[in-house]
């Protein structure tokens, strides 16, 4: 008997290795969607240099937006829009031009075909502010636009001037040479992206719903050509293009109890509950899932993966766990398969011998596509049952996840832009991929469910931190990407 149960035993686990094997050599790679090709147009190398030059005049635009809107420096914005005037006068007078919500603007290129379905393409002119403190650190003027060591420096060369720059550009290259599109283009200019776009973006998603626009897709910034954050395809390229965004919530921890003097202090003090609070948070985690964004890049770029990486995400059934585990290893991977939760501010006391008598923390949530602000919500307070900690939503920092795409490799959208990247940088490999950050983008998401995020730039440094900058080679892969695939709207 004992015998018999051994041959069982050794006769299912070869069965087993069978099966993972036979799933890992049919996990072949994922050929992109073939579209016909249509000739390029060369752009002179002057005319490069003078692109470059036109977003190191951007940059130097300090269009920062804040929170509080009344500290906005509307003359940085009116002189941005007038640059534009001045340095794109075909597309200002070929395509029409509004203002919504004072700043943002928003351009209509008429197609010649009225009957398709339009194209949205998005970028933002405004910015992060430079924490005072670091000012110092920047190697080169924050707002200076440099161009040295082959990079460009300066506070949004990456976020988002030069898909801005980029767009207008090839407007003005293709109207230079009587290239109509085929289907209208609508090209969103948001001025407080960096605050939720709710005076901006958002006002303009409304607008073209009144109006009945349907589009046939939406592109805004998000994620990008990587070489480096992939690990096992040994350097070489990686196209993530955004088919999914995580939603956000800011939660604020408070608590109230009496103070006074520092040198009698009571047992428990409102610092001390709100501390708690936070290190009892900081010892859970919401479960760990792969979306199904997450899935097909799993699809599009495990077949390029080494034997065992393959083996794994071909039999995902058996080995989620594994690919878990290790995603959760690192902070960008933890991102990616779970709703990320982290204090970012902490408010309490007065003076150094005064026990203040309340404190406050705030709390940021990115929501993974299926868990609901509400769920994330009721979580975060059965983790925290003590009554003398209030949870509240921070009013209007709420945006629930965006829909998932169920086969987005399918879509003409995601079709152009993956073919327009992979004649940008020919040996890329292109896949879905789930966007954890936030962007104007998501406003759309009711008018369409083609909605991708993606920036065509090759692994750019310090977003929104000291020594932002971009590469020039990352620029002209802009400057080619955005004028390929408006040539190529059919």
């Amino acid at each position: 008997m004992l015998r018999k149960t051994f041959l069982f035993l050794l006769l299912a686990l070869g069965l087993l290795l069978a099966v993972l094997v036979v799933n890992t050599l049919r996990f072949t790679p994922k050929q992109p969607a073939a579209l016909p090709a249509r000739p390029a147009m060369a752009r002179a190398a002057a005319e490069s240099d003078s692109a470059l030059a036109h977003l190191q005049r951007l940059v130097r635009f300090q269009t920062v937006s804040y929170e509080d809107s009344s500290r906005l420096d509307t003359a940085q914005f009116l002189g941005l829009h007038r640059f534009l005037r001045r340095t794109y006068p075909r597309l200002h007078r070929q395509l029409s031009r509004e203002l919504v919500g004072r700043y943002t603007l928003l351009y209509r290129w008429a197609g010649r075909d009225s009957s398709l379905r339009p194209a949205v393409l998005l970028a933002h002119q405004d910015v992060v502010p430079i924490e005072p403190a670091t000012r110092g650190q920047w190697r080169f003027p924050p707002f200076g636009g440099t161009v040295a060591e082959g990079q460009l420096w300066g506070r949004g060369s990456t976020d988002n001037k030069a898909n801005l720059t980029a767009q207008c550009e090839a407007v003005e290259h293709l109207l230079a040479q009587g290239v109509q599109p085929e289907r209208t283009v609508y090209f969103v200019f948001g001025h407080d992206e960096e605050v939720g776009g709710k005076a901006g973006a958002r006002r303009v998603a409304g607008l073209l719903r009144q109006r009945g626009v349907v589009p046939e897709f939406v592109l805004d910034e998000g994620l990008f050509v990587t070489a480096e954050r992939i690990p096992g395809m040994q350097g070489r390229p990686v196209a993530l293009i955004g088919t999914a965004e995580k939603g956000f919530l800011t939660l604020e921890l408070s608590a109230a109890v009496n103070g006074g003097h520092s040198s009698i202090p009571e047992a428990t003090t409102a610092l001390g509950l709100v501390s708690q609070a936070v290190t009892t948070l900081n010892g859970h985690a919401f479960e760990a899932a792969l979306t199904p964004s997450m899935q097909q890049f799993a699809d599009h770029v495990g077949p390029h993966l080494p034997f065992g990486q393959r083996l794994a995400f071909a039999n995902r059934w058996l080995f989620t766990p594994l690919i878990l585990s290790t995603y959760l290893k690192s902070a960008g991977g933890a991102a990616a398969v779970r709703t990320t939760m982290v204090p970012t501010i902490f408010q309490s006391g007065v003076k150094d011998n005064v026990v203040p008598t309340a404190a406050r923390a705030t709390l940021n949530l990115r929501l993974l596509p299926g868990l609901s602000s509400a769920a994330a919500l009721a979580q975060v307070r059965a983790w925290l049952p003590d009554p003398r900690v209030k949870v509240t939503v921070v009013p209007n920092e709420i945006a629930e996840p965006s829909p998932e795409t169920g086969q987005p490799a399918a879509a003409l959208g995601y079709q152009l832009i993956e073919r327009h990247i992979r004649q940008q940088v020919p040996e890329v490999i292109t896949t879905p991929f789930l966007f954890v950050a936030a962007s104007d983008s998501r406003h759309f998401a009711t008018l369409t469910p083609n909605v991708y995020k993606f920036s065509p730039m090759t692994d750019p440094v310090a977003l929104h931190g000291i020594n932002e900058h971009l590469s020039v080679a990352s620029f002209q892969h802009c400057l080619g990407f955005y004028e390929g695939l408006l040539r190529d709207l059919r």
